[in-house]
């Protein structure tokens, strides 16, 4: 019989509450929660050193190669000796598929709306949120850095992501057609766009056929 597992899948711009957000889903409906925890189980799983993923963490095989270049030039080495990041891509991605076979989650990132676009069952969710909104949430994690660096964090991250995700999906990061689901945080805020979303998922579930 085949398994109906509700997979929610979350992209985010850098600072919208992604990860927050994912959580409380999760927790609100028992879910599994993934997302540095996905580089670990994928390490574990293929008897890596999590370091592997880490540094190609959300990045293209060109970035990260450049990367890796600008490492070896002021005295590092070659982390991607043994495997380039298309594998560790591979890697994850079968981790993925994995973990949705197996129960219900919440991903965060990692193009896995794009590794699971074949699977009836995953919810793809794209978070954004205003620039003044982004700014505070991430200055109650970065105090001591300035507006204008939060600013400059938040384009290169949101680039950084862009790349990865248009890199290995061929799709358009952020584009509305693009996901199940996209929601502007600022909106409603953060508690009002969990039970949103709630409400949203529930719904699909149950045109699915799930009972949640």
């Amino acid at each position: 019989m085949e398994k109906k597992n509700i997979i929610i899948s979350i992209g985010r711009q850098f600072g919208a509450g992604g990860r927050r957000i994912g959580k409380a889903l999760a927790e609100n409906l028992h879910f599994d929660y993934y997302d540095n925890e996905l580089i670990t189980t994928t390490a574990k799983e293929n008897g890596l050193d999590p370091e592997f993923f880490k540094k190609a963490d959300e990045k293209s095989e060109k970035n990260y190669f450049l990367q890796q270049i600008e490492e070896y030039i002021s005295g590092g080495f070659f982390t991607n000796s043994l495997l380039s990041n298309d594998q560790l891509f591979k890697l994850q991605s079968d981790t993925i598929r994995k973990l949705a076979e197996e129960k219900p989650c919440v991903i965060v990132g990692r193009c896995s709306d794009y590794v699971l676009r074949d699977n009836p069952y995953c919810i793809s969710i794209f978070l954004h949120s205003s620039d003044e909104d982004r700014i505070e949430r991430i200055k109650q994690r970065m105090k001591e850095e300035s507006d204008e660096k939060i600013k400059e964090m938040m384009t290169l991250a949101d680039k950084r992501r862009a790349h990865y995700y248009n890199f290995y999906s061929n799709k358009s990061w952020g584009m509305s057609s693009t996901y199940t689901l996209s929601v502007d945080v600022s909106a409603l805020g953060e508690p009002a766009t969990i039970e949103f979303l709630l409400g949203f998922i529930r719904k699909k579930a149950e045109q699915l056929g799930v009972e949640l």
